[in-house]
Formats: structure tokens, sequence, C-alpha cells
């Protein structure tokens, strides 16, 4: 990969005088809402950075097109296409974003299964009917 594919900023000489800025390597999906009667899409974030964003399957994605972008933990925002080539595309956010926040996970404590006791710090099992194999409501 070339430096100039993992630029999310315009090519040309303006882009060359300007700093940019540093781009983190994460493991973050993003939704992309197309403006029009296009549905969501979902794609894999490559590098992400204040400015912008570089993602994965992005074979509908036009140059010069405004999207909303989701990514991570962040609510959506504006974004514009700058270049799409090879299923990858840059797109560079109308407003800055703070990566770390896109990192961030939610705190949103499970909710038990129906019959179980609330206690959050037993380490049993979680999945398919086991956690329901003591309940006294199972069938």
């Amino acid at each position: 990969m070339t430096e100039r594919d993992r630029s999310d900023e315009p090519e040309g000489d303006t882009a060359a005088h300007q700093p940019r800025a540093p781009r983190h390597s994460v493991f973050l999906s993003a939704t992309v809402e197309h403006f029009g009667a296009k549905a969501p899409t979902k794609h894999r974030v490559r590098d992400l950075s204040v400015g912008g964003v570089r993602i994965d399957q992005a074979a509908g994605l036009r140059p010069g097109a405004t999207v909303l972008v989701s990514v991570g933990a962040l609510a959506a925002v504006g974004a514009t296409v700058v270049w799409a080539r090879d299923g990858i595309a840059g797109l560079k956010f109308a407003e800055p974003i703070d990566p770390e926040a896109a990192r961030a996970k939610a705190a949103v404590a499970p909710q038990p299964f129906r019959g179980q006791p609330r206690d959050l710090g037993s380490a049993g099992p979680t999945a398919g009917w086991v956690p329901n194999l003591n309940s006294p409501y199972r069938r």
C-alpha cells in the first residue's frame, strides 16, 4: 500500500503542503448512509484520523458524494468521498472527530434471562439453553 492510497485527503499540490493528521489502524465497523434511495451500507474501517476514514467494501461510493458516517461508538457525522478505487474509499469528515471516542465500549450491562437471579458476578454459561438449566420456570 502506498502513502497515496492511505490518504483521505485530496490529491494534488495543496494536499502535499498540509500536514496530515496521524492515522490510527483500528478494528471498527462503519455504517454509511447515502442520500437518496440507497439503503445504509456496512464497512470495515482500515484507518481512522481526526479528519477522515479509510473503509473497505466501498464499491458503491463515488468521489464527491456526500454521506453520513457512523464509526464505532460515534454518532453519524457528515463526510465527503474524496477517492474510491479497488473497493477502498477515503472519506473526509465535515467536522473533526475524536478517534478515541470511536473506540469507546458501550457501558451497558446485559439483561438477565427470565427466571435467572440478577447476580452479575457469576461466571456461569451465558449462551443457548444452559443458563436456564436450573430455572424453576423452564419446561
